[in-house]
């Protein structure tokens, strides 16, 4: 069996040990501290917050904001969620207050509860509301807290212009639930939470998940090898560096080290081997990428892939043919908001995806 998974939440054995965050995460929930927890895609953020439920033995329930496609959608996920919360003889007790009634559908054998609300336009605020009160009313009821899970919360400005002051109007008087917004685009989850003229400012304490350290990923690596009978320990280093100790990156390519390994002891060109396979297997999904590039922005790429590490600069505009340093600075905005980029203070800038910068190279 393969020790390393990526793609999707992982748990137990195939969570890399964030023992500190995890712990800080338990204590502060518990406590009813809401929290604001950022970082780039593919950290591991979810991942994070199901072991942290997980460990702190609370209900809960997670909306994923990208998956919502308006507001009467978003009050179908959040009453369908809640009373799968409550036992199952109280759910006729809770829909009963509701000012607008959804369709219900009850799967007999499992009891799984399917919701769905028919508004009208003047009834969504109403909606709305009473689907954002209900966890509270449960909690309440059941004298347990309760804990939410937003997953890229910055979505709500796609949603509703107007969405951001009705949630955090209501959920300011809540007393029974702990809330967690998780967020990839820092630049809005800042805006959102830090910004005093936006309802959410200051509503959470924020946490930002960094890398792993690569001492704590080194023997998490090792040891999952280990299991498996195979030797790392001569290429971990190698490993590390080309994914920059990146969580989805390095459970990726050790994933795909662990399929191409026939021996006992891996070496150095089982790395090479392994980047060539992922990066022929992913061909299209990177052509589609690099297709979907301006002109402008793959000049910017084509200069970060060759080591000019300042797109801003004199020499690198002249170099690159780019129209301005304005320009220049406005592609590497968007492409860092889009998460194409990254850049981390005292940093320089890189590409995310080390496995696309190898294509671009070997395409090139």
């Amino acid at each position: 069996m393969n020790p390393f998974k990526f793609g999707n939440v992982v748990t137990g054995q195939y969570f890399t040990d964030r023992e500190k965050e995890i712990k800080e995460l338990v204590s502060e929930i518990k406590a009813g501290q809401h929290i604001v927890l950022m970082s780039p895609r593919r950290y591991g953020k979810s991942s994070l917050v199901n072991e942290a439920m997980k460990d702190s033995g609370m209900k809960w329930f997670r909306i994923n904001m990208e998956l919502i496609a308006d507001e009467v959608d978003l009050a179908n996920y959040y009453v369908r969620n809640a009373l799968s919360l409550s036992k199952f003889e109280r759910i006729k007790h809770y829909l009963k207050d509701l000012k607008v009634q959804p369709y219900i559908q009850i799967q007999p054998e499992t009891n799984e509860i399917s919701v769905s609300f028919s508004a009208e336009k003047r009834n969504i605020s109403t909606l709305l509301s009473d689907s954002l009160q209900l966890p509270e009313t449960i909690a309440k009821n059941m004298k347990k807290r309760i804990v939410i899970v937003f997953d890229e919360f910055q979505e709500i400005r796609r949603i509703s212009s107007m969405l951001e002051r009705k949630m955090r109007g209501i959920f300011q008087y809540h007393q029974n639930i702990t809330y967690v917004f998780i967020g990839s685009q820092e630049s809005m989850i800042r805006e959102i939470f830090q910004n005093k003229k936006n309802p959410f400012y200051k509503f959470g304490r924020h946490i930002t998940l960094h890398k792993i350290a690569a001492p704590e990923f080194s023997d998490f690596i090792i040891k999952r090898f280990s299991a498996q009978k195979i030797d790392a320990s001569k290429i971990i280093k190698d490993i590390l560096r080309f994914t920059g100790c990146h969580p989805y990156y390095t459970q990726q390519l050790c994933h795909e080290i662990y399929i191409l390994n026939e021996k006992k002891i891996l070496v150095r060109g089982i790395i090479n081997n392994a980047v060539d396979q992922i990066v022929t297997e992913h061909h299209a999904d990177y052509s589609r990428w690099w297709n979907s590039l301006t002109n402008t922005e793959r000049k910017v790429i084509i200069g970060l892939t060759s080591g000019d590490c300042n797109p801003t600069s004199q020499e690198f505009i002249r170099k690159y043919g780019i129209k301005s340093t304005s320009t220049s600075g406005s592609v590497v905005s968007k492409l860092v908001t889009l998460g194409t980029l990254v850049k981390k203070e005292r940093e320089r800038i890189k590409i995310e995806d080390p496995f696309w910068e190898k294509w671009i190279l070997k395409n090139r």
